[in-house]
């Protein structure tokens, strides 16, 4: 019997190897197309110009951005996984078409960076309530400011809002809540008793979005990018959050919320702050109001990312689960809907 040929296109080459040397455990033939990355997280791998090669694949392992630029010349692939968590950067491209791809498309699920992500989000609320960057700026001018360091506040008085209460907004619904926070989530469905996290003390759906914004300090975007969420926090939404001078923390995506409201939001006192890892577009232009605005704190989108050993180990071990189960004619996990586009 002929053995299964899985193709491998990533730019994270201590993942490949995991998956390597996993594969041939199986008997799994192989084959590893070439990447292209760059910096600012352009992918390519030019190799799938070759339509007799992109036509052998039935099985890809790859990322999002290979994926989006190849499918269409995918004529007999089966099964598509990437290790990355949000597909947008491809279903952008198929929710335009008639008919959706007939390959099945899984991923990582959210909860393998969800820590790394309640990191960024609880460090930089930290950051904003024991007044970390005043400090760094008294140090900067040498100065000895006790006073103006000691209008600190307490987590356990505030209240948080995450949008999306998915697989990481749960967790971070936990951490959250260790530290005495109020929590607010919501969701696109109503969620009662124990459809609800524990963690959560009130949830809304999106049509009492306001209400959220006018109750929280705090709001987090952790949704994902489909038709329904995109601008959702647009078109003067965000005067909601003056009751309150929230600060808007985006780990979702960036098309949540168009950058001119954000440049509003902060100029108009709505927003005491905000910290931005994802864009609509990135990189981030240069020309951006964005870069120079006071109290805005902006990263390359790197919320969710980890150089340890054991993050490769995790997307490793959810792609193989993935195999045996194909391979075995059992139902996958982590399916993409086509429709909703997570």
């Amino acid at each position: 019997m002929e053995k299964e040929t899985v193709y491998l296109a990533t730019c994270l080459k201590p993942l490949e190897e995991k998956i390597t040397f996993r594969l041939r455990e199986r008997n799994i033939r192989l084959e590893c197309i070439p990447t292209i990355f760059s910096s600012t997280l352009d992918i390519d791998a030019p190799a799938l110009q070759n339509a007799e090669l992109a036509e052998q694949i039935e099985y890809l392992f790859a990322d999002v951005p290979v994926i989006a630029k190849y499918y269409k010349a995918l004529k007999n692939v089966k099964w598509v996984h990437t290790w990355w968590n949000g597909v947008d950067g491809l279903t952008q491209h198929t929710e335009k078409e008639n008919f959706p791809p007939t390959f099945v498309l899984t991923k990582s699920p959210g909860c393998l960076n969800a820590t790394l992500i309640n990191e960024y989000v609880l460090g930089y609320i930290i950051a904003h309530e024991r007044l970390f960057f005043l400090a760094r700026e008294q140090q900067a001018r040498t100065q000895w400011n006790m006073a103006a360091l000691l209008k600190t506040g307490s987590l356990a008085d505030r209240t948080v809002g995450i949008l999306g209460v998915g697989d990481i907004g749960k967790r971070l619904a936990e951490v959250l809540k260790g530290f005495g926070m109020t929590v607010w989530g919501l969701t696109r469905t109503p969620h009662y008793g124990e459809q609800g996290s524990p963690f959560v003390d009130e949830y809304r759906t999106t049509e009492f979005l306001p209400e959220l914004l006018k109750n929280c300090d705090y709001v987090v975007n952790v949704l994902p990018s489909t038709p329904q969420t995109r601008n959702l926090l647009s078109g003067g939404v965000l005067e909601h959050c003056r009751h309150k001078q929230s600060v808007f923390i985006n780990v979702g995506r960036g098309d949540v919320v168009d950058e001119e409201n954000i440049v509003l939001a902060i100029k108009n006192k709505w927003l005491r702050g905000a910290v931005l890892d994802v864009f609509a577009t990135e990189p981030l232009p240069a020309s951006s109001t964005l870069w120079s605005l006071p109290d805005v704190i902006i990263t390359p989108h790197v919320s969710g990312w980890s150089n340890s050993d054991e993050f490769g180990t995790m997307y490793a071990d959810v792609f193989i689960e993935n195999v045996d189960l194909y391979f075995s004619g059992q139902p996958l996990k982590n399916v993409i809907s086509w429709k909703h586009g997570y």
